[in-house]
């Protein structure tokens, strides 16, 4: 169980952060590419530290199989690259952004799905946000919108509805498996 409950917070902290930097791109759609960089190479490296602290936290058994060292050390990695390289990644970043709106619906999907398995009785509620989820990245992917600052207010919104929309999913998986752990609390074993 310690497992899991670090890992809602980790999910949770990560819907922040998309909130977070969707609503600076709502607030502030004429941002140079460069400041939008630097926010996402942040993101990149809490991210990363938040990984390593529970990799050295954690005893082996707890991580064994886990792979916090590989993700947080690639995390600041990624984050120090986007720094050093900032100026090559300004063309990249409105379709790096898509991507990973879309890749938070196709996970949102897979969350519906394992919500459904829980026998969570709002599956169908997550599945139809992946759903708008993925639409909406794809459609940010192919940036119809023709001016920049439109499209970093799309991106905005996008990473507004992703967070908000991995907290209710995370947050009702939560719930469902703490309901499902205190029901195998309550019920007595055979041999007793």
């Amino acid at each position: 169980m310690k497992f899991l409950k670090q890992l809602k917070w980790n999910l949770i902290l990560l819907a922040v952060f998309f909130i977070a930097l969707g609503v600076v791109l709502i607030l502030s759609p004429g941002a140079t590419m460069k400041t939008i960089c630097y926010i996402l190479a942040a993101i990149l490296i809490v991210v990363g530290v938040v990984f390593l602290a529970n990799y050295l936290r954690n005893d082996i058994v707890g991580i064994i199989y886990r792979y916090d060292l590989v993700i947080g050390l690639s995390a600041i990695l990624g984050g120090i690259l986007v720094i050093i390289k900032v100026e090559q990644l300004t063309e990249l970043i409105p379709a790096v952004l898509g991507f990973l709106v879309t890749i938070s619906g196709i996970l949102k999907m897979q969350n519906s799905i394992d919500m459904l398995r829980l026998g969570h009785g709002t599956w169908y509620v997550a599945f139809a946000m992946a759903i708008i989820n993925i639409v909406f990245g794809v459609l940010l992917l192919m940036n119809p919108f023709g001016t920049m600052e439109l499209l970093l207010m799309w991106l905005g919104i996008g990473f507004v509805y992703s967070g908000a929309t991995d907290l209710y999913v995370t947050i009702s998986i939560s719930h469902k498996l703490s309901k499902m752990n205190l029901s195998t609390e309550i019920i007595p074993s055979e041999e007793e």
